[in-house]
């Protein structure tokens, strides 16, 4: 029975040639990510653009995305490959059936006229026999060459004609059954070149699909490592500047806590240094860890570092307490730390300790003043070198920034 296949490519041929897209590329669940990357970038590095924490997000999730792009590219133009593969060989098929079914109609029309020629000498014989009154052909034969003849001529000819005459049936009957196979096998072979025409419809499709599917993941991967490289230019186009800015901020670091150290060893000269019982409490307790104290790689520079406090989520507005009784070092405008407020705890074990409240929206203490452990000495907000409210409160050590949880947990 005849096989049809039909043009359409089935279900199974389409997850084949174009997988379904995964839920992970989902434009608003890469802009999320990107956000939130944003975020947590200018959580780490206090004054880091918004801009640019966006252009770093962006590489990165580039980044992030690159293994799988090429991956999937790569597999498509496997499957591209495999489906042009299989177009060839379905041509070379079809072309290889259809030069058979050639030769075969031309056998079959060469083995029919050959089948005339026969069929003409047989009704020839056919008609000497009706000539002789119904004597059969063999004896009409006989009788006709053996006339005027001498015995031996005349049974040599007979002979001869009798040899003629069968193997013109022979031939005849052979001829037939050439052609009779030949035309079941014409029939076979047309039935294939059928189904051959609905494969090869079916590869040419999913070739088609598979080239589609090809450019479209090499599209993606494209355009994916554009955006990283674009990315890294502008981070690039951005070093210098960040890396002046960077220098600016560690001198304005030095600068106070060279300040801050000053002050102490004039009082310990005056003999007045020694402040509160040298236990500190949190100055934003209940409210959660944004940014810890230490050293990172900046996004930009590529170089180390130093996060010289521990970031606390405090909304904007909310009032700041001392984590200790001291007197204050210092209460105002100090470039990145913005409005900024220093006190000094006096001697800790040995140590010389002081805590900095930082980017407050106002202070509500002044240079000299003594505070107790928990007065309100500043509220909090997001001025100097920051990008949202929060508190970012600093441990100095003899002069030195330290990692501020361990004094106050």
């Amino acid at each position: 029975m005849k096989r049809r296949l039909g043009l359409v490519i089935t279900a199974a041929v389409l997850t084949v040639i174009l997988p379904v897209t995964s839920a992970g590329a989902n434009p608003r669940d890469d802009k999320s990510k990107v956000d939130d990357r944003v975020k947590e970038l200018q959580q780490e590095f206090e004054g880091l653009d918004e801009d640019l924490a966006r252009v770093i997000a962006e590489r990165d999730a580039a980044e992030e995305k690159l293994p799988d792009a090429e991956a999937a590219s790569d597999k498509a133009d496997d499957a591209l490959a495999e489906a042009i593969e299989k177009d060839d060989a379905m041509a070379a098929r079809l072309t290889s059936a259809q030069n058979a079914q050639k030769e075969l109609k031309t056998s079959i029309k060469d083995g029919a006229e050959e089948i005339e020629k026969h069929k003409t000498s047989a009704a020839r014989i056919g008609r000497q026999a009706y000539q002789n009154s119904g004597i059969t052909s063999d004896l009409a034969m006989l009788l006709q060459m053996a006339e005027g003849t001498s015995a031996d001529g005349g049974i040599g000819r007979v002979d001869s004609a009798v040899r003629s005459q069968q193997r013109t049936i022979d031939n005849l009957s052979e001829q037939r059954a050439v052609n009779e196979n030949n035309e079941e096998r014409l029939s076979g072979v047309t039935d294939e070149i059928s189904d051959l025409k609905d494969e090869a419809a079916e590869a040419v499709l999913a070739k088609e699909a598979a080239q589609v599917d090809a450019k479209k993941k090499a599209d993606k991967l494209n355009d994916i490592i554009t955006a990283k490289d674009d990315a890294e230019e502008t981070i690039s186009d951005n070093k210098a500047e960040t890396e002046a800015q960077l220098q600016k901020e560690k001198e304005e670091q030095d600068r106070l806590a060279k300040k801050v150290r000053e002050w102490e060893k004039e009082q310990e000269k005056k003999g007045k240094f020694v402040y509160g019982d040298g236990e500190l409490a949190n100055p934003a307790k209940g409210y959660p860890t944004t940014s810890p104290f230490g050293y990172r790689i900046h996004p930009i520079t590529g170089a180390k570092k130093l996060h010289s406090g521990t970031d606390f989520g405090v909304p904007c507005g909310t009032p700041i307490h001392a984590a200790g009784d001291g007197v204050v070092v210092g209460a105002g405008w100090t470039g990145g730390y913005g409005n900024r407020v220093v006190v000094s705890h006096g001697k800790i074990e040995g140590d010389s300790i002081a805590s900095t409240y930082n980017h407050n929206t106002k202070v509500k203490v002044h240079a000299g003043q003594k505070v107790k452990k928990g007065d309100v000495i500043s509220i909090s907000g997001t001025t100097g070198a920051s990008t949202g409210c929060h508190l970012h409160f600093e441990i100095m050590k003899n002069g030195g920034y330290v990692d501020p949880m361990p004094y106050i947990s």
